[in-house]
């Protein structure tokens, strides 16, 4: 009985094993033997179907786990003819992979998907048309164009919808092919058919090829603003992120605004939090231009927060974080979003480290006088957190809304005055004191409210050196307290004591500490001169002479100029007024704001950064839209005006430089007030000639200097740039672009690579440019190139003098007899210029100086007592020819050229070479 049970049994499980069918699939995946390609090979031309089902099936296993099954590619493309919808899916998916290898075989398939795209199931040709899409291979996209075609046109919505998303990828491999079939005006007549789906489809098509082509190939039409708002409330969710992304786009009237906007606010509720986001996208945007105030009141204090707290309070960090950075963007524009709000940023003790910190950038942004009370309670507690990284920029919040708000300012030092007290995670009195990370950042930022509030928080100060000034180890903090010496050196008794013991350890100490010590001993001279003349005399003394950091020495050297020629003048320096400090940590330049909030819930709004920085190729988002032609003409003008001015600066920098000299020789030098320095022999440095002319002042430039000019390198027309950072930013990303100009010279990519300037620091950065003939503007101004260059400073705007020179080619040269025959069939129309003076008449050395810029010597011959030099050159792909008559200390010149502009121009050029 038993073994007979046993054996039924067996059978079951052998025949399970065997079973056939779409649940057990996975035995394909479990098969290990060798030589398994030929006997694939012979099962694929089995006359059975169930057996070539089979083969297919254990093609696309191997196929899956990685084995090359490409071999076997027209056996399986022989497998296309057939009526099971299974192994059709499965042979398109075999060729999708396959076929960039065998890219020739693929051709024999093109007549089976023509057969397919009429089949009489939707299913079939939808599939027909998303595999078309998916094999991008040039050489056959013209062979898919028909079936693309008639699904663009089909009756079945599923297999319209399909085509659209095709036109798209097949634009990615060749632009021209869908251009001449009329796919995008197919796909624009879609955006008005009957299926929502089909519009989201097309409208998402659409969208993709406008990134990628800087072509206007969708533009939305108040027709069309209709259609997609009626299509938006039947499409999918994702559908309806298409559409609403497309809305984001277009600039509405005051009326469309609003009719937008209401039909736009329901999707705030929207499960789906791309959905949600979107619509906020679109809302802040038309609210702009929406005229009805209370309409605008109403929708931001309630309909728009109550969405994105929404999607905060998920229970995805990931989505938390995504959300607090776009919210973070939001509240840069509208400031009183979320005042009411504020509790729903406070942090949970779960929440990852990078939520927190977001959340708690957030709450510096929304604090103001009726919620900071809140706050800061809030901001207290977690000043005993583990976390360390948490627990400083908790207290740097602290420190952010004090400087944000004057009512918070005193209640704000309390809570900082009561870390340094506790000084948790410290201990030891006197010089063995040790203070914790908490105490240290405390006094860090205390130092940036008496900043921002000097001379009203003195009882603090007086409170914070009588717990001790030892025992600060960290750079920050450690500087902050030498500048609390050196400023209030008047009230602090022990302040020398204090500066002597940290004069001591000077040359341990990392250079903010040294820049500080150096200018708090300079104070403390200033204020009580008895107790810091010697001090000051030995520092200024180490610090010019015992230190290799550039930045100490040189302010070292100042001081001491300054001390030794009038101590009161000193004072008035030294001790004058600073500008008052404000909040402005994390805050973006407004165009570069105003191109992420168009960019809400992608990427862009993470990174903070606009997409051309992170997507190499995409397309750009910054735009000259700010500035009319005719600002930015006056703009470029009065720039040049300046440059004139600058260059006339330095041409007499020398003859000023020896008037003072004389004026200062001629007049007794006063005697100082407090003359206990020696002044220093010699001259503090010499000047350098800059290279390339100043294009932008830091008064305009926003404490950024730019010089720059044109040059030819190798072949390659460049811009040269030499920055000086005089701003408090560091300066790390840099993106160019050019107005429309005289020859269409244009950046060869926008972003501009450059190492890092740090404040006060220098750089410079060499760029390539193209010429774009076809977008050339005959009516700018000759010679000029207006730009636009984008920093973390803002856009700057400045014009670059243009040398025609540069155009030069380097395969200008022409033999002799080639030269005479093509002045002889060139037009009769010459250009002309005199040089009365020229500064060489030798043709040895005008040639050497021609030859310096791509003119190149051909022949010369002397007529009586003048001598003829014959050049050639190529500017913008046109030979030109070039006489030079020299007579005496004159020359006179001409030239010809199919275009006499070209030979009008380069005969300039050359002129003011020989000038």
């Amino acid at each position: 009985m038993s073994s007979s049970s046993s054996k039924r049994n067996k059978g079951k499980r052998k025949s399970k094993k065997d079973k056939k069918g779409p649940g057990n699939d996975s035995r394909y995946f479990s098969s290990t033997k060798k030589g398994e390609i030929a006997e694939l090979k012979s099962e694929l031309n089995d006359l059975s179907e169930e057996v070539v089902k089979d083969a297919v099936k254990k093609v696309i296993a191997s196929m899956t786990v990685g084995k090359d099954v490409s071999s076997l590619f027209p056996d399986v493309l022989k497998r296309m003819v057939t009526n099971d919808v299974e192994l059709k899916k499965l042979v398109y998916l075999y060729i999708i992979t396959y076929a960039r290898k065998n890219p020739k075989v693929v051709l024999l398939s093109v007549n089976s998907f023509t057969k397919d795209a009429k089949h009489r199931s939707p299913l079939i040709r939808a599939l027909v048309i998303r595999t078309i899409g998916c094999i991008r291979l040039p050489d056959v996209v013209d062979y898919f164009c028909t079936p693309l075609a008639e699904g663009l046109k089909d009756p079945d919505p599923y297999v319209r919808k399909t085509a659209a998303v095709c036109v798209a990828k097949l634009y990615d491999v060749s632009p021209d092919a869908v251009e001449e079939h009329g796919f995008l005006k197919t796909l624009r007549s879609l955006i008005s058919d009957t299926n929502a789906m089909v519009v989201a489809n097309a409208v998402a098509a659409l969208a993709e090829i406008a990134e990628s082509t800087s072509k206007d190939v969708f533009k939305v039409t108040p027709d069309m603003l209709n259609k997609l708002l009626a299509a938006m409330n039947e499409c999918t969710e994702w559908g309806q992120v298409f559409i609403l992304d497309c809305l984001s786009k277009y600039n509405p009237t005051a009326k469309q605004a609003e009719t937008v906007i209401e039909r736009v606010v329901p999707r705030l509720i929207h499960a789906n939090s791309a959905v949600a986001l979107s619509a906020v996208k679109v809302i802040v945007k038309y609210l702009d231009v929406v005229n009805n105030n209370s309409m605008r009141t109403y929708v931001l204090r309630e309909k728009v927060p109550n969405p994105l707290i929404t999607i905060l309070s998920g229970d995805k960090p990931e989505l938390q974080y995504i959300a607090l950075r776009n919210i973070n963007l939001i509240l840069q524009k509208e400031k009183h979003l979320l005042d009411k709000h504020i509790r729903h940023f406070f942090c949970k003790y779960n929440d990852p480290l990078y939520v927190k910190l977001e959340k708690l950038e957030i709450m510096a942004r929304i604090a103001n006088d009726n919620n900071f009370e809140k706050l800061l309670m809030e901001l207290r507690a977690y000043g005993s957190e583990v976390d360390e990284t948490f627990v400083r920029r908790a207290i740097a919040t602290i420190g952010r809304v004090a400087v944000k708000l004057d009512g918070a300012a005193r209640k704000c030092m309390r809570v900082l005055l009561d870390f340094v007290k506790s000084n948790p995670g410290g201990q030891g009195e006197g010089k063995d004191r040790q203070v914790g990370f908490v105490a240290q950042c405390a006094v860090a930022v205390m130092a940036d409210i008496l900043r921002k509030y000097p001379n009203r928080f003195e009882k603090v100060v007086d409170i914070v050196c009588k717990h001790g000034v030892e025992g600060y180890d960290e750079d920050i903090p450690q500087s902050a307290m030498i500048w609390i010496l050196g400023e209030y050196a008047t009230i602090i008794e022990d302040a020398p004591e204090y500066l002597e013991g940290c004069i001591d350890r000077f040359g341990d100490m990392e250079e903010v500490c040294q820049l500080a010590l150096l200018t708090a001993t300079v104070k403390l001279f200033l204020k009580r001169p008895d107790d810091g003349k010697d001090m000051v005399q030995g520092l200024l003394k180490r610090a010019t002479g015992n230190t290799e950091n550039p930045d100490l020495r040189d302010r070292a050297y100042v001081y001491w100029r300054m001390l030794a020629t009038d101590a009161k003048v000193a004072q008035k320096v030294i001790l004058s007024d600073k500008p008052k400090m404000a909040d402005d940590t994390g805050k973006l330049d407004p165009s570069v704001l105003k191109v992420l909030l168009s960019n809400v819930a992608t990427l862009a709004s993470v990174y903070h950064k606009p997409p051309e920085l992170f997507i190499q190729g995409g397309k750009e988002s910054f735009e000259m839209k700010g500035h009319s032609r005719r600002d930015i003409e006056s703009d470029s003008d009065s720039d040049e005006d300046e440059d004139e001015d600058e260059d006339e600066d330095e041409s007499s920098e020398e003859e000023v430089k020896e008037k003072k000299a004389k004026k200062r020789s001629a007049q007794p030098a006063p005697a100082p007030a407090m003359n206990i320095l020696d002044v220093m022999d010699g001259d503090m440095g010499g000047d350098s000639t800059p290279s390339l002319p100043v294009v932008l002042n830091t008064q305009k430039g926003k404490g950024l200097e730019i010089r720059a000019g044109f040059s030819r390198n190798g072949g390659q027309i460049c811009l040269d740039m030499e920055f000086s950072n005089q701003s408090s930013t560091l300066l790390d990303q840099f993106a160019v672009k050019f107005n429309k100009n005289f020859i269409g010279l244009a950046p060869a990519t926008a972003r501009i690579t450059c190492d890092p300037i740090s404040p006060g620091g220098f750089g410079t950065a060499k760029h390539p440019m193209v010429v774009k003939a076809e977008t050339a503007n005959s009516s700018m101004t000759q010679g000029v190139i207006q730009v636009a260059l984008k920093t973390k400073v803002g856009v700057l705007y400045f014009s670059v003098n243009f040398p025609f020179n540069v155009l030069f080619e380097g395969d200008g040269r022409l033999p002799q007899s080639q030269y005479l025959s093509l002045w002889k069939s060139l037009p009769g129309e010459e250009a002309e210029v005199k040089i009365p003076s020229a500064s060489t008449s030798s043709p040895d050395a005008i040639k050497s100086t021609l030859a310096a810029t791509n003119v190149f010597y051909v022949a010369s011959r002397m007529v009586g007592q003048t001598m003829h030099l014959y050049f050639s050159l190529k500017a913008c792909g046109s030979p030109v020819l070039v006489e030079l008559t020299i007579s005496g200390s004159s020359i006179k010149g001409a030239s010809k050229s199919k275009d006499i502009n070209i030979a009008r121009s380069a005969l300039n050029s050359i002129g003011d070479k020989l000038r």
